[in-house]
């Protein structure tokens, strides 16, 4: 997938958890092993209901997603293919990545969803797709960013 087939797709207004989850069926099928995309937006906007959806859409079971914020990585079998699923919320130095091995996630047969981008941005791939999730005063937007993400 290239970021240019997101922005087909986006940006795309959604009213809670259950157009999240549609958004992200179509998200999913999009996604190619090797994918690297990662959600920004605050506490609260919808960041692990996408995951579910981008899991369901790569033909995986959403009720297992979960967010991996203590975890840091879950992974997700889905019939795409692999789902890594990292919540950098809780990173503070990206030297703390190392201790779990960040950068061997990137470049396999997986697809890498990462939350809180900003904070592992020095670590990501040149190529990865960056989404925004914005609160509006009617429900949420989700948009598409081509990376490099403006943060590096």
């Amino acid at each position: 997938m290239t970021c240019d087939a997101l922005t087909g797709l986006l940006p795309v207004d959604v009213s809670g958890p259950d157009d999240t989850v549609a958004a992200g069926r179509a998200i999913g099928r999009l996604l190619k092993p090797g994918d690297v995309l990662t959600m920004r937006g605050d506490l609260g906007a919808g960041k692990t209901t996408l995951v579910r959806g981008i899991v369901a859409g790569l033909g995986g079971n959403p009720d297992v997603v979960t967010s991996p914020t203590f975890a840091i990585v879950q992974t997700y079998s889905t019939a795409g293919a692999p789902v890594h699923h990292v919540d950098a919320f809780r990173i503070e130095s990206v030297d703390e990545l190392d201790e779990f091995g960040f950068d061997e996630y990137f470049g396999g047969d997986a697809i890498v969803l990462v939350e809180w981008p900003e904070r592992v941005a020095e670590r990501l791939p040149a190529d990865t797709c960056d989404l925004e999730l914005e609160h509006r005063e009617v429900g949420r937007r989700i948009s598409a960013v081509r990376a490099p993400d403006p943060v590096r």
